[in-house]
């Protein structure tokens, strides 16, 4: 077993080296170092300071995060095609943008992916109270409400642009989900999130066993259902709040990442985080890499790529069910 996060951590550091050397320009890894520790405000130490490392770190930091988000959501639900985006949590968030810039007139990155988090922990905190008030937590309540306030946040979503297209133009490529042009601030202030999110959700890495089965045995196995459920869904709200103020956003990771991690270290919470956290971190910055060529020489957003492996991915697993 340790073989395996041995590897994946391999894999991880070569997919950040690559994500900062490789673009519309190749860079050596003589002149990454170079222009890491000492910049000397030359274009390459620009493009590599300033452009190429802020992705290569907000990319696996956002894949870690939503594939941990994705762990918990399909253990809370026991629904093996739930993901954040099941909950509302990323209509929450363009929502939240769409409002900011909308009708408070916020342009800049920064403004726009305060709002996309402050929308995700609104719904979160939204579908959750909804949740508990309808007569006790169900795992199936939760779902079934997330996907009402995910409809519904799309939909206003959609009547808003409609009403200022010119805002769509400039709207339309956060919406899509990226990881280009983000400052390397959102990393100091998404990063320590995203590690509390992380942090809450190892603690509960026993009781998340335990809620795999029904109910009562959970219960008869003294697990506080509510705590645990509240405590988890705030884990999953902190982990995608942060993930989508610093990229947009980004769908599919939270279904396809959880699936490879139980495959690769089984059904334990305990080896399926840190797995699901390296994998996720792997499959975004990897799909970062891949954006940059599929319409070269322009870029296309990273959340298209992601849909895709992901639509592909949901359908073998709703065909699977199926049978």
């Amino acid at each position: 077993m340790p073989s395996i996060y041995a590897g994946l951590i391999i894999t991880l550091v070569a997919a950040v080296l690559i994500s900062i050397c490789v673009g519309y320009r190749v860079y050596g890894l003589d002149q990454v170092w170079q222009a890491i520790v000492a910049y000397d405000g030359s274009e390459t130490a620009v493009v590599i300071a300033n452009l190429r490392l802020p992705r290569a770190l907000i990319a696996p930091l956002v894949g870690a995060g939503l594939g941990i988000a994705g762990v918990l959501v399909q253990t809370l639900s026991r629904n093996r095609i739930a993901s954040p985006d099941t909950l509302g949590l990323n209509a929450g968030a363009s929502l939240g943008v769409v409002i900011a810039s909308f009708w408070f007139g916020v342009g800049s990155l920064t403004g726009l992916s305060i709002a996309a988090a402050m929308g995700a922990l609104a719904t979160s905190v939204l579908v959750f109270a909804i949740a508990s008030s309808a007569g006790g937590l169900s795992p199936i309540r939760i779902v079934l409400i997330g996907v009402t306030f995910a409809g519904l946040g799309h939909s206003l979503v959609e009547v808003v642009l409609s009403t200022n297209e010119a805002q769509l133009s400039q709207l339309l490529f956060w919406l899509s989900g990226a990881f280009v042009d983000r400052p390397i601030a959102l990393v100091q202030t998404g990063a320590p999130i995203i590690a509390l999110g992380a942090v809450l959700a190892i603690v509960l890495a026993r009781p998340l066993d335990a809620l795999q089965a029904d109910d009562s045995t959970a219960t008869g196995l003294g697990v506080p259902l509510f705590a645990v459920r509240g405590l988890s869904f705030l884990a999953v709200s902190l982990l995608t709040g942060a993930s989508v103020s610093m990229a947009g956003p980004v769908g599919f990771i939270g279904l396809v990442v959880p699936h490879i991690a139980r495959w690769l270290v089984g059904l334990s919470h305990r080896r399926l985080i840190p797995a699901a956290a390296l994998i996720g971190a792997i499959y975004a910055t990897t799909a970062d890499v891949v954006a940059r060529f599929v319409v070269y020489p322009t870029e296309a957003p990273v959340g298209a790529i992601t849909a895709v492996v992901g639509g592909i991915a949901l359908l073998v697993l709703l065909k699977r069910r199926a049978a």
